[in-house]
């Protein structure tokens, strides 16, 4: 305006104020275009340009932002967030890339195909048998879709024994792949154990089966520890998923039917197993008594043998105790002779006398203290005295054949 004064911006401080107000304004946007000088810089800056009929614009992003092949003359659709670059460029910088178009997804789909089948992820010397009688599984797909609801329907009429941990995911758009990528590693970590993991989507076209070719999404179904079965789309819908799981089903239906037993055929085949067994127990029994009978004679004859034994055994036993018990008998009557020859009671009754001081039996006059009282056991009593005089010449001391001898004579008598 006229009389306006206006700030005067350095080249920086414009290109700063522009691209805040891009940020303010368009703070993302999804461009749909198609690709033209694809290149990867020092392996992990790729740049390419989008263009229609009329305009050209440069895209930025990292290697690891994307999730799909890309190539020149394909038809994408970015989101991304617009800026201008320090050299004065508009430019897109890319978040994530869908491919757009039928041939494009075709192109991207054998592309990938071929690429993980050179790394072994469709290899079929490495995919799991699902367990015959599931009792648990985890569930990956839309609770909003038909699929979802035709599944459960199987699985009650066929094997309602069946557990269902469901995780609800986006199952096409840009959000799917992060969605079923993580599901997959929720059931894996928090539930290892899970029989096997089914993820199932309906129909649609390619492009809405994408998120089924998406690098992550296969890479994740290759590397569950617990086994996979994948079934998307109608019975000619083909997706990378579906190859790298060790169960591919035509349909979602058909996952189910793949992974359930039929309920009245798993009846029958018990109940025809159980006549089976009952006729081999049947079997069994008839073999086990001709067995009894063959050998009852040989157990009487056992018997009867062990019997006499025994009864040998016993004589004997009872003769050599009988013997044992007499010699026996005969040392005792020995024994309680000599206990009743030394009893002291006896050598008192005949005259003799225990004589003690201070309570210490007297052998030596020499040991009497004259001053203390001297206690005279006899064979009636005590008898308290005292020394008048002692003497050293005392009868000498019997001789042991003395002692052996007067013992003999006290058992004779």
């Amino acid at each position: 305006m006229e009389g306006e004064v206006l700030e005067v911006l350095s080249v920086s401080e414009l290109r700063e104020f522009v691209n805040q107000t891009l940020s303010y304004a368009y703070p993302a946007v999804v461009v749909q275009g198609e690709v033209s000088s694809f290149k990867v810089n020092q392996g992990k800056w790729i740049f390419f340009d989008l263009k229609d009929a009329e305009t050209t614009i440069g895209c930025f992003m990292t290697k690891y932002q994307l999730n799909t092949i890309l190539e020149d003359g394909m038809l994408v659709r970015v989101t991304a967030t617009p800026n201008l670059t320090k050299w004065g460029k508009f430019s897109l910088t890319v978040r994530s890339v869908e491919l757009a178009g039928e041939g494009s997804v075709k192109r991207a789909f054998e592309k990938l195909k071929a690429q993980f089948e050179a790394e072994g992820l469709f290899a079929a010397d490495r995919k799991r048998a699902l367990p015959q009688y599931p009792l648990e599984v985890g569930l990956i797909t839309s609770s909003e879709a038909a699929a979802y609801n035709d599944f459960l329907a199987i699985v009650q009429d066929r094997w309602p024994l069946l557990a269902i941990k469901h995780i609800h995911v986006h199952v096409q758009g840009v959000q799917a792949p992060t969605d079923v990528v993580a599901a997959l590693g929720q059931l894996n970590s928090d539930y290892p154990d899970l029989d096997a993991v089914v993820i199932i989507r309906g129909g649609g076209s390619l492009e809405d089966l994408q998120a089924c070719n998406d690098e992550r999404v296969v890479r994740a179904v290759y590397a569950s520890t617990i086994p996979t079965i994948v079934g998307i789309g109608h019975e000619d819908d083909v997706s990378l998923a579906e190859l790298a799981a060790d169960v591919r089903a035509a349909t979602p239906t058909d996952a189910a039917r793949r992974l359930t037993p039929n309920r009245p055929d798993v009846e029958r085949a018990i109940q025809a197993e159980v006549q089976n067994q009952a006729r081999v127990i049947d079997r069994l029994v008839e073999r086990v008594k001709v067995i009894i009978a063959r050998t009852t004679s040989v157990f009487q004859r056992i018997e009867e043998r062990a019997v006499r034994v025994v009864d040998e055994l016993s004589a004997g036993l009872t003769r050599n105790v009988q013997r044992v018990v007499e010699r026996y008998a005969q040392r005792l009557v020995v024994s309680q002779a000599v206990i009743h020859a030394a009893d002291p009671h006896r050598l008192l009754a005949r005259g003799y006398a225990i004589v003690r001081q201070d309570g210490v039996i007297l052998k030596d006059p020499q040991a009497i203290n004259p001053e203390h009282q001297i206690m005279v056991q006899l064979a009636q009593g005590v008898v308290r005295v005292r020394a008048l005089q002692t003497k050293a010449n005392l009868p000498t001391r019997k001789t042991d054949k003395e002692v052996e001898d007067e013992q003999t004579q006290l058992k004779l008598s």
